[in-house]
């Protein structure tokens, strides 16, 4: 049996499943979120949430449907638990029609510059009224070395060209990560991250800087002319930056190597904890290591480089903070961030900067050079 075959038979399977009763909660909690705004206007927007809760949405324990639907079907061969696993990894994207094959067609996915060989599991002219030029907004998942129409998407004529370019172009601004299933992509990515960061070293003497807060967008103003002046491409405009940036009394500006650049509200404050564990008998000192090492959101990048400078007074800084006597930075350090910041460790670290690409460049009316 071929695996489009069987993926057909498994994919109603693993919907039933789904909607069959038993996580109707969850599954309410999902369509209410979806149709917020009303009704869905049609077959592709009335399926996304419910592909969306089989493959994707994390339950309470933190796992998904698919994976109780894999752990509930032992009878499933090793070939057929791959396949399954494997839809975890959906790829959503606007994506151009380049060829019609008789069981499969092309697609070009603007957001990541990757092209897709697709099957349909509708059988035999799934494809018949698509045409090279035309347009299809959706969701894949893998198939083998191909890839699998997940849910019934929405297909455009060539004429919407320029409405979905611009709104590839958003979805690749506003969602890096996307973007950066492109190795090449990813590659250019790393490389202008480097690159930027030499330019603030060089523009400040150091990968990191202190000031207050309503100096800094004057002060990122004019490393970023120094850069553009640098690297090319156009000089930046005004910076805005939230208010607790602005408003802060010390903000740091950190450019690490792999982080990229981060803003740290209340830097000189911390680094006063390091420097002296006893200030944190006051509460505004212990609040704001604590903010640092139990926000999950928050890069351990500051706590890493203070702790750096002094790792025995950093164990005594969280031996104080912790109550945990004898707290060790140096054995214990690393092994509190991970327990601290999950989400962090978790993901892939990810380049800060996106590389233009070419529906971004058409988006901004921007020169594209693919080899840039």
């Amino acid at each position: 049996m071929s695996l489009l075959t069987r993926a057909a038979e498994l994919k109603p399977e693993l919907v039933h499943y789904a909607t069959s009763g038993r996580f109707a909660t969850e599954l309410r909690k999902v369509l209410d979120r979806f149709y917020a705004a009303g009704p869905p206007a049609d077959e592709a927007n009335a399926a996304l949430p419910v592909d969306y809760f089989v493959l994707q949405h994390p339950l309470p324990g933190g796992d998904t449907v698919l994976d109780r639907f894999v752990a509930d079907h032992p009878e499933l061969t090793e070939r057929e638990r791959e396949l399954l696993l494997g839809w975890k990894h959906v790829v959503e994207g606007i994506f151009e029609v380049r060829e019609v094959e008789a069981r499969a067609v092309v697609l070009l996915n603007l957001v990541d510059e990757l092209t897709y060989r697709t099957f349909s599991d509708l059988g035999k002219g799934a494809f018949d009224h698509l045409e090279p030029g035309m347009f299809v907004v959706g969701r894949l998942v893998p198939l083998g070395q191909d890839w699998l129409i997940s849910c019934p998407p929405a297909v455009h004529t060539a004429a919407m060209r320029a409405q979905l370019a611009s709104a590839a172009a958003h979805t690749a601004l506003a969602n890096p990560a996307l973007v950066f299933r492109n190795p090449e992509i990813l590659s250019r990515a790393r490389l202008l991250q480097a690159e930027q960061r030499r330019c603030f070293v060089a523009y400040f003497g150091a990968d990191q800087f202190v000031a207050h807060g309503s100096e800094v967008a004057e002060r990122l103003a004019g490393y970023l002319a120094y850069q553009a002046d640098r690297l090319g491409g156009p000089r930046p405009g005004p910076v805005s930056l939230p208010e607790h940036v602005t408003r802060a009394e010390s903000v740091g500006l950190i450019f690490d190597e792999v982080d990229g650049l981060g803003y740290y509200a209340d830097f000189a404050a911390l680094e006063e904890v390091f420097a002296d564990p006893r200030l944190l008998v006051k509460p505004r000192y212990r609040e704001l290591l604590s903010g640092y090492l139990r926000g999950d959101a928050v890069s351990p990048v500051p706590i890493r480089r203070l702790a750096a400078r002094d790792p025995e007074k950093a164990g005594a800084v969280f031996a104080r903070l912790l109550n945990r006597k004898g707290f060790r930075w140096e054995r214990s350090g690393e092994a509190l961030l991970r327990s601290h910041k999950p989400g962090y460790f978790a993901a892939e670290r990810l380049p800060t900067v996106t590389p233009i690409t070419r529906v971004i460049a058409e988006h901004l009316g921007e020169p594209y050079d693919a080899a840039a």
